[in-house]
């Protein structure tokens, strides 16, 4: 009888809801009746469908969903950005354009990303996402940078993220689409806005430890916390409470898509150089979260990054170095020889990211960190034309950050330094805006944030880079056409929006 009468209250409090509400909740509240033992795992999945059907076919419902279907959440943001980008091939530097030495690119931009995710029925969950510009490495769009007035060329809304997934094994995510990045990274190896495809796997489980320290209460300090009205129990369980933290183990993998050639087996002789494999990126990742109190924390997340096949587009041996002038024998013209800049060859790449959280009173504060290296670097600066700058190999990025931004009126500020050389990164990965995607760069990066609401933030950002090693070229393909970039400015004001 009362399984029954818990069943009624719970299809009334259901009904009752608003339709927004009911969606939201009843997963909740039949997670909690079988906690309390009231009803069954097999009581609550049955309960479940059918108050899935019968939100459905609800004639009030302006949003109808598919049974399977138990959760289904809509988000997104929309920013506006202006920003001067500066590069020149010589020193002085300054971000008044300079025809002689300098490219300066000043432009307003906006993007806009929508998304949809949602659970199913048997721990299976999807994702969608759509978002403007077909760039991998950006969102954004450029005002005015298409054909006539008001143009709509560039002005497209395209799939950035589209996935499913799987949460049925306890601790353990699998993951297959195009998907966020899986994992803990930094915008030195990374930029943020590339999801990559393929399948990735996911690990987390959190062990709760106890250490002694804590002390027996006395009668006297029992009956003194009485007379200020606190329980003596909960007294003397709070001055023997023994130190406690928490420790997340994790482990993230992941097997991209890097390259896929339109044709494994061609007809005809294969082309000379060309492969005929798909290249794929494979990351490995393993790391702990210590947990010491709710405020303090450290985290490490050691990984590797290999590439199996260099496909068709990656298929060259990388050099970065500037483009030559060749004259033709022909027609005894000069003729601009491009160099490449996106080759995947001897890439065997190990990051280390770090990242130390505390608080000094009620404002949290990050001492963030990342490093890496290119195992490989020998051979890719052998394939590059420059054995004799095999030790260009490093990149490592330090930094510290101020406040966070989760409310109105809260505040961040974050500073950084990093120094990516010539052969220790993929260049189509690292981050498009701080060094215009390029390696061979170091320099340091200032950005702020205010909450003005709890959904709009205005940020500022400012960067400045410097070439590392003058007699090689610095790899990579930005917005700004300077080939050996000697110094590098970026400033960017950010309006954004989250809803």
């Amino acid at each position: 009888m009362l399984t029954k009468i818990c069943l009624l209250f719970a299809t009334v409090a259901f009904v009752c809801a608003p339709i927004a509400v009911r969606a939201q909740e009843s997963g909740a509240l039949l997670d909690l009746l079988v906690k309390k033992k009231i009803i069954t795992d097999q009581e609550a999945e049955e309960l479940r469908g059918e108050l899935v059907k019968d939100f459905a076919a609800t004639p009030a419902g302006k949003l109808k969903m598919s049974t399977p279907i138990t959760e289904l959440e809509i988000y997104g943001d929309a920013r506006v950005r202006y920003e001067i980008r500066n590069g020149n091939s010589g020193p002085p530097s300054t971000l008044v354009t300079n025809n002689d030495d300098a490219q300066q690119r000043n432009r307003a931009r906006y993007r806009i990303r929508l998304g949809l995710r949602g659970t199913l029925v048997d721990d299976w969950f999807f994702g969608l996402r759509l978002e403007t510009s077909t760039s991998p490495r950006s969102t954004n769009v450029t005002f005015g940078d298409d054909s006539g007035p008001f143009g709509k060329t560039s002005d497209g809304a395209f799939i950035g993220q589209a996935y499913v997934g799987y949460k049925g094994i306890r601790d353990l995510t699998l993951t297959a689409g195009r998907m966020p990045n899986p994992f803990i990274t930094s915008s030195m190896v990374w930029d943020g806005d590339i999801n990559p495809e393929g399948l990735a796997q996911q690990y987390k489980h959190t062990f709760n430890l106890s250490f002694g320290g804590g002390t027996s209460a006395s009668s006297a300090q029992v009956e003194s916390y009485s007379k200020d009205g606190k329980s003596g129990v909960a007294a003397a369980a709070a001055i023997s409470e023994p130190t406690r933290m928490s420790v997340d183990v994790f482990a993230n993998f992941g097997q991209f898509v890097y390259d896929d050639v339109s044709t494994e087996n061609p007809l005809g002789v294969q082309p000379s150089g060309v492969p005929n494999t798909d290249s794929y990126l494979l990351g490995w990742q393993v790391g702990a979260k210590f947990n010491f109190t709710k405020d303090i924390y450290f985290r490490i997340a050691p990984t590797v990054y290999n590439y199996t096949g260099n496909g068709d587009s990656f298929n060259k041996f990388y050099q970065g170095d500037p483009d030559v002038l060749v004259i033709d024998p022909v027609t005894g013209l000069a003729v601009k020889t491009p160099r490449n800049q996106t080759a995947i060859n001897s890439l065997l790449v190990c990051e280390l990211p770090a990242e130390f959280g505390f608080k000094i009173g009620e404002l949290p504060v990050r001492v963030f960190s990342d490093f890496a290296v290119n195992l490989d670097a020998t051979d890719r600066a052998r394939a590059a034309g420059h054995p004799d700058q095999d030790d260009e190999r490093y990149a490592y990025q330090l930094g510290i950050a101020f406040g966070q931004l989760k409310a109105k009126h809260d505040w961040q500020i974050q500073a950084f330094y990093q120094h990516a050389e010539q052969y220790s990164l993929d260049p189509n990965l690292v981050d498009s805006d701080i060094f215009d995607s390029r390696l061979n760069m170091e320099g340091f990066a200032i950005q702020a944030g205010y909450a003005i609401t709890d959904a709009v933030t205005f940020n500022l950002t400012y960067a400045y880079g410097e070439q590392i090693n003058k007699t090689l070229g610095t790899g990579g393909i930005g917005d700004i056409g300077v080939n050996p970039l000697r110094e590098y400015q970026l400033f960017q004001v950010d309006l954004n929006y989250k809803f």
